[in-house]
């Protein structure tokens, strides 16, 4: 009987123990032991340590080890969980080290690394097209001069720093002067790549991206440091070209790396002295404690302040019109309004709108000039603030607040008065493109106190009303219409004290609307475009419960709704994208619910089912015991939630190869499962599933077929001919119908198994590609070698984008095509492929692996072939 719970087999009240770490998911597993057992939260860990919750929490979930600074940053964090003995202490540090230099490489080979799988899909191609419809850029004349001369004459002995900040508040026009730079490169030839830098995942996903452009193989991506092979190409370039890191808000984040100095220079954001590049970031930071004060050397520090009265007047005019008051007047705006781009817009738009508005309508204190406009940001604001607005600062930040305020007001006067709670609704979900439709169902709306009597088209005319005063964005001839929030006003908003006082009752209107749209099953394809839509406004709560009162059955539909979001992330193989989310979730949940808490369990298993997706499975293991162990104690041997994990764990020592204990834990599970749930429960056709998966790794191939025939029978009628359990099921068994020499029915099978995976689930998911090779495997034992060959090609090149040259399934992949051309008499491309293979599978499988072994043997095999035997001499 299998009773541990911890890594290793221990029993579950066991301490952490370093010495059993081989992985850096190992690590985090125990260390999340040692927290646990010491009481203690990620954020209480944090704030002891001094960094971030979530760099702290990344070392609990094992997505990345302490940094090298500061100094004894592993002591110090071991001994803040209570351990004090030296020789733990050195113990930990000596995993710490085998870690840091390469010791887990071999065991992570499996896994689809972030190196291969980008968390995000970005573009890095600079939005030129945004200059066509925003106000013309106006008052940046000398600094987009200075920078494009620094662009196009850039050289490798050219003098001076390569990178350059424009650091300024939100809505300073930072972007437009860099996307305006961009084009003039881009005119020029001069090779121009924009990379959204909003957080780090972001960056990763556009550096991977310009990875891929600049030619950097996957087996180079896989196995080296993304940022240093990035550079080392860029530097490698042999003509000028022009780097771009926009929205940079957080560049500490964004651009360094866990536990280094953003200017040290080792990150995403590095001197570029020897290349012929020129690097642009655009920032709202400009502290000193991110940039030095003053900056090192090799950065040039550009503020962006507000435009001058006569560039700010232009841009009014343009927006408001000749009727909304003279030139001068509308210089003095521009002066109240501390020149800040944002504010100009959403001035010049207002008064746009206020003058379109019949007068009878308008009330007499309406602004509708810009004498008018000037005056309603004197009432009630105070001199001091107004004198401090224009000199710039902190400041800057009250007079957009003002400006989108006095916006509201308009909608206000207009009869939209629910505007003001629609905008901070609006704010309360993620970043991206909200589907409106979908989201802000009007029957739900008005179910809250803060839209109470709103009428049927409420909803409709105030999102309109919202996007004439340039607050919110709508998108025209979308198959799903969306809106998008500035990101300064969504930043703004979420500040608000008034959002804070009430952000119950917002939290509680934000779950309410999501909650019927997060309703289908993320684990089914049907919906996952839905899904895709949805993730982001799902996990957004997540930063709200930190900023004022909560209670915890808020808590727990805010974490319930970013799990949801979390399972379909993995389930449609975002695997990177829901590490991530399961890590944040479980931050909220362990600090909000407790580590023993059933929706924080329901994360780490959720976690854990992540990393045994990625390939690895140690970590995987080691989590699940964790788990197991916990559930458990809280909810007893038999509880649904502890089978579960415990018939994954069960799978997951068997894909380690731990048979007998994986069948001593499946045979428990299947028992209580068909004594508590019945035999044609989903959950017990999934362990009985399990048991057909153990008799074919036995090698009992007609006891396996007989099982999987019968789980077919029962998911089909169960679950329905098409869901993913069922089709797994399918695959399995037409792969073990192969296996038995019955290839006729394996291969009719396989055929429309891969047609309708392609349908389901898409041509790139990892279990389409897995039915696809089955099929190549099939159709080259059945002899048809041409269609063989064209379909493995189809496949290998898949498989190498998706997961990297080195993967276990790549590399299968590659084998049996290397062997279909060996059929098909192409003898010298066969051999380069089964050596290259050969090769690679030493590399990442080692000398003695099973498959390394069958791709020698089919190498001398084929030597055996070429090589002429000597003609036997004739008897004398």
């Amino acid at each position: 009987m299998v009773r541990s719970a911890t890594p290793g087999g221990r029993e579950p009240t066991d301490g952490p123990d370093p010495r059993r770490i081989v992985t850096r998911h190992g690590f985090g597993a125990e260390l999340t032991i040692a927290r646990q057992r010491s009481g203690l939260s990620v954020r209480r860990v944090a704030n002891a340590l001094g960094l971030p919750p979530s760099t702290v929490g990344g070392y609990f979930a094992g997505a990345h080890l302490p940094a090298l600074q500061p100094p004894d940053l592993v002591g110090r964090l071991v001994r803040t969980l209570g351990i004090t003995d030296p020789a733990e202490i050195e113990a930990w540090q000596a995993a710490y080290w085998r870690l840091r230099t390469g010791g887990e490489q071999a065991d992570e080979s499996p896994s689809t690394t972030a190196h291969t799988t980008p968390p995000v899909a970005v573009s890095i191609l600079p939005p030129l097209r945004r200059l066509l419809v925003e106000p013309r850029v106006r008052g940046r004349d000398d600094i987009v001069r200075t920078l494009d001369a620094t662009v196009t004459s850039s050289t490798h002995l050219a003098g001076g720093p390569h990178v350059h900040v424009l650091q300024g508040i939100g809505g300073s026009g930072k972007s437009m002067i860099a996307l305006t730079l961009a084009q003039r490169a881009v005119d020029a030839g001069v090779r121009t790549f924009w990379i959204p830098a909003d957080d780090a995942s972001t960056t990763f996903a556009a550096m991977h991206a310009l990875a891929v452009e600049l030619g950097i193989s996957a087996e180079r991506l896989r196995g080296g440091s993304l940022p240093d092979l990035v550079w080392e190409h860029l530097d490698a370039l042999d003509r000028p070209w022009l780097l771009v890191f926009d929205n940079a808000d957080d560049p500490s984040r964004s651009l360094g790396l866990p536990g280094q100095h953003l200017t040290d220079g080792t990150g995403w954001l590095r001197p570029a002295r020897t290349s012929m590049g020129t690097v642009v970031v655009t920032t709202r930071d400009g502290l000193a404690t991110t940039w030095h004060d003053p900056p090192p050397q090799w950065i040039s520090f550009h503020r962006v302040t507000g435009l001058t009265r006569a560039d700010g007047a232009d841009v009014l005019v343009e927006l408001g019109g000749h009727p909304a008051g003279t030139p001068g007047e509308a210089a003095d705006l521009a002066e109240r309004l501390g020149g800040l781009p944002l504010a100009l817009m959403l001035a010049g738009r207002y008064l746009a709108e206020a003058g379109r508005m019949p007068a009878r309508l308008a009330t007499p204190d309406l602004p509708r000039t810009f004498p008018a406009y000037v005056a309603a940001l004197d009432h009630g604001a105070g001199v001091g603030m107004l004198a401090a607005a224009t000199a710039g600062g902190r400041s800057d930040q009250h007079m957009v607040d003002r400006t989108w305020a006095l916006s509201l007001a308009l909608l206000i006067d207009r009869g939209f008065t629910y505007g003001r709670p629609m905008l901070y609704l609006l704010a309360c979900l993620g970043a991206g493109p909200v589907p409106f439709t979908r989201i802000l169902k009007p029957d739900i709306l008005v179910r809250s106190p803060l839209f109470a009597g709103m009428p049927a088209l409420g909803t409709w005319d105030t999102l309109r009303a919202l996007q004439g005063l340039g607050l919110i964005t709508l998108a025209d001839g979308e198959a799903e219409p969306s809106l998008t929030l500035h990101l300064l006003v969504r930043d703004t908003v979420r500040a608000d004290p008034r959002l804070r006082r009430e952000l119950g009752r917002y939290l509680q209107l934000t779950t309410a609307v999501l909650s019927p749209a997060a309703e289908d099953d993320p684990k089914s394809p049907t919906s996952w475009v839905r899904w895709r839509l949805l993730a982001d406004h799902c996990t957004a709560q997540l930063d709200l419960l930190d900023v004022g009162p909560v209670d915890d059955a808020l808590v727990l539909s805010v974490v319930g709704l970013a799990a949801r979001a979390a399972h379909f992330l993995r389930a449609a193989g975002h695997l990177n994208e829901a590490a991530a989310a399961f890590v944040r979730a479980l931050e909220v949940a362990h600090s909000r619910l407790g580590p023993d808490a059933p929706d924080t369990l329901a994360l780490e298993h959720g976690l854990a089912r992540v990393l045994y997706d990625q390939g690895d499975l140690a970590g995987a293991e080691a989590r699940y015991r964790s788990v197991l162990a916990a559930r458990i104690d809280t909810l007893g041997p038999e509880h649904p939630d502890t089978l579960m994990t415990q018939h994954y764990l069960a799978r997951t020592l068997r894909q380690r190869g731990a048979l007998d204990d994986a069948d001593a834990l499946l045979t428990r599970t299947v028992e209580a499962r068909m004594r508590l749930l019945g035999g044609r429960h989903p959950d017990t056709l999934t362990s009985l599933h399990g048991e057909a998966d153990l008799l074919r790794a036995r090698g009992r191939l007609v006891e396996a077929r007989d099982r999987y025939r019968d789980v077919l029978e029962g998911r089909r009628s169960v679950l329905g001919g098409l869901h993913p359990a069922t089709l797994v099921t399918h695959q399995y068994l037409a792969e073990v119908q192969h296996r038995l020499d019955d290839l006729d029915a394996a291969g009719r099978e396989l055929a429309w198994l891969w047609k309708t995976n392609q349908e389901v689930r898409g041509l790139h998911h990892p279990r389409t590609l897995a039915v696809g090779q089955a099929l190549v495997d099939c159709l080259h034992d059945s002899g048809d070698l041409e269609e063989a060959a064209s379909l493995g090609q189809t496949v290998v090149a898949a498989r190498r984008r998706q997961l990297g040259e080195l993967h276990p399934a790549t590399l299968a992949s590659r084998h049996r095509l290397g062997l279909i051309l060996l059929d098909q008499g192409r003898v010298p491309v066969a051999q380069r492929e089964l050596l290259a293979v050969l090769a690679d599978r030493q590399h990442a499988l080692g000398v003695d692996h099973p498959h390394t072994r069958a791709t020698r043997d089919a190498v001398l095999a084929l030597h055996q072939r070429t090589v002429p035997q000597p003609t036997p001499k004739e008897p004398t």
